[in-house]
């Protein structure tokens, strides 16, 4: 781990983020990229006339002169130095942006803040977050507005076993360890299960072979009618600190089966 991307828009929630951000590049030994995207306004024939070269440029003057208070909030709050911390600037399209800068950067974690979705248009247009996690090259970290910032020791990944799950944990396992923190890998055997039963036994075997030598990490499954409650009231039961969800290049059915577990999480969770 050697580049976290941080998008900042400089609000409340983006500061209270700044500080599990802090605590992954402090943990990981990390530097953290800050990034702050501002847009043009679409011009319509319903709108009056702007000076577009005037706006951008007031645009990215307060952007410059926020991420300058933004920084020093930044270092005070997280104690990182700041030679481990660098800045972008950035004028587009906020998800595209942080997609491509994120490819130029080679970052090894995006991690950005949410307040989920706030109303109808937020869920049927998407959130940032929610569209950063479904194409990103890399992890994504989310920190909901409400979650507490704290090392965590329990991650819960939900596994819905239609892909390499070896794979996908191995590489959750390269956060998981470095905390010391115990794993749990459940899969919500629903009512309108894809994989047939024998297939889901023989992943979850392979997962518990895999893994046998591990104390820290545990496997099971168990039958629900429907996958976002039963992870629910998993969730209530275990209190995990982080949820593990992996996306993965799937059939149509599969996502949309998917999109409608990582929707929800995104919108609606608080860890």
């Amino acid at each position: 781990m050697k580049t976290i991307l941080f998008p900042t828009d400089f609000s409340e929630n983006a500061l209270h983020a700044s500080n599990y951000v802090g605590m992954l590049a402090n943990k990981f030994d990390a530097n953290v990229i800050l990034l702050n995207i501002y847009s043009v306004p679409i011009i319509t024939e319903y709108q009056v006339p702007y000076n577009i070269d005037d706006f951008t440029t007031e645009m990215k003057a307060a952007s410059e002169k926020n991420l300058v208070i933004f920084i020093d909030k930044f270092i005070a709050s997280t104690g990182l130095s700041q030679q481990r911390i660098s800045h972008k600037i950035h004028c587009g399209l906020v998800t595209d942006s942080i997609l491509e800068i994120a490819n130029n950067v080679n970052a090894d974690m995006i991690v950005i803040g949410t307040k989920g979705a706030s109303n109808v248009l937020d869920k049927w247009i998407g959130t940032t977050a929610q569209m950063v996690m479904k194409q990103a090259e890399c992890p994504v970290w989310i920190i909901p507005e409400k979650a507490d910032v704290n090392f965590p020791q329990k991650f819960l990944y939900a596994a819905d076993l239609t892909e390499d799950e070896i794979m996908a944990t191995q590489k959750l396992m390269e956060f998981v360890k470095p905390f010391e923190a115990n794993c749990k890998i459940i899969h919500i055997d629903d009512k309108f299960e894809i994989n047939p039963d024998k297939e889901v036994g023989e992943k979850i075997s392979g997962l518990k072979e895999e893994f046998k030598d591990d104390d820290n990490v545990f496997v099971r499954t168990i039958k629900r009618d429907d996958v976002v409650e039963g992870l629910e009231t998993y969730i209530q039961n275990y209190k995990p600190d982080v949820l593990a969800l992996a996306v993965h290049d799937k059939s149509f059915l599969s996502r949309i089966f998917q999109q409608s577990v990582t929707n929800h999480f995104v919108y609606h969770a608080d860890l």
